[in-house]
């Protein structure tokens, strides 16, 4: 799976900054730090005839502990060349793109809020129906999801206020959460991330200083699983959701069902069929 994930992506039709003519290249994923819990979502459904079935297809994920340094980026390598920084901002009398109206209406007929069905026809491009509802579905818990795109008007970046009184209700300070909202481009999940994970006196300048004895994500790359969350039913549309828990690492951890209420061990767990894995970094 993480080699599928960082395999080299053809790009056809890409345009280059630097000569600026549409040229073939190649893009791979890869990570820049290596948190202290890692997060993997499998995609469990795919689309038949415009309905979304669930996939029974197992995962083999080892519970011995996983090396993942062949995986973390290395930067800018002898020979290559950075691309210079382009300005992605659209003028600000530039007209917006018109949606088409045919998959709007589509995507509504199948019961998405019109909202949805527009932000997810624009960030695909207008490449048809099938594509928008992939974005649909991959986007369902962003916070924003229902929040109508505003058209760029050269004015000073500010939160989403949905996302604000979301995280607000977490009990942050507004301040702060707005300040992280911006630091995180918008993305409410990395923003909570921030909100948890650094005091409130920590800000870019003093990020690194305030990490960089502590953090062994550079040195430390090997993970071992130590949680997954299953779907327990045959349809994406109802079911139930159960998780599994390790508590230790290494020849001395032992595993937890958690089904609501009740908790029992679990000698043997079942990871093949798991919808997210939560790896732990060996440090």
């Amino acid at each position: 799976c993480f080699d599928m994930m960082t395999a080299d992506e053809t790009v056809d039709g890409y345009m280059c900054p630097s000569c600026e003519q549409p040229t073939t290249a190649k893009k791979s994923t890869r990570f820049a730090t290596f948190p202290k819990v890692l997060a993997v979502q499998v995609r469990r459904f795919e689309f038949v005839n415009w309905v979304p079935q669930k996939l029974e297809i197992p995962v083999q994920v080892p519970q011995s502990p996983i090396e993942l340094g062949a995986y973390r980026g290395q930067g800018l390598q002898p020979g290559e060349e950075a691309l210079p920084e382009t300005n992605d901002q659209p003028p600000t009398d530039a007209q917006p793109e018109p949606v088409d109206e045919s998959v709007v209406a589509q995507l509504e007929s199948m019961g998405f809020p019109r909202v949805r069905c527009v932000k997810a026809v624009k960030k695909t491009g207008n490449t048809g129906a099938e594509s928008a509802m992939n974005w649909i579905f991959e986007h369902m818990d962003d916070a924003d999801i229902d929040a109508p795109d505003s058209e760029p008007q050269g004015t000073a970046a500010v939160a989403d206020p949905a996302a604000v009184e979301q995280l607000m209700a977490m009990g942050f300070p507004q301040a702060r959460v707005e300040r992280e909202l911006l630091q995180s481009d918008g993305d409410a999940n990395r923003a909570l991330d921030r909100l948890l994970n650094l005091s409130d006196d920590v800000t870019m300048d003093n990020v690194a200083a305030a990490t960089d004895s502590k953090d062994d994500s550079a040195s430390c790359s090997q993970y071992e699983l130590t949680g997954f969350v299953s779907h327990k039913g045959s349809s994406v549309h109802c079911g139930h959701y159960v998780a599994t828990v390790r508590h230790g690492l290494g020849t001395d951890s032992a595993w937890f069902f958690f089904n609501d209420a009740r908790v029992v061990a679990q000698p043997e767990p079942q990871s093949e069929q798991a919808y997210v894995y939560f790896f732990t970094r060996n440090d």
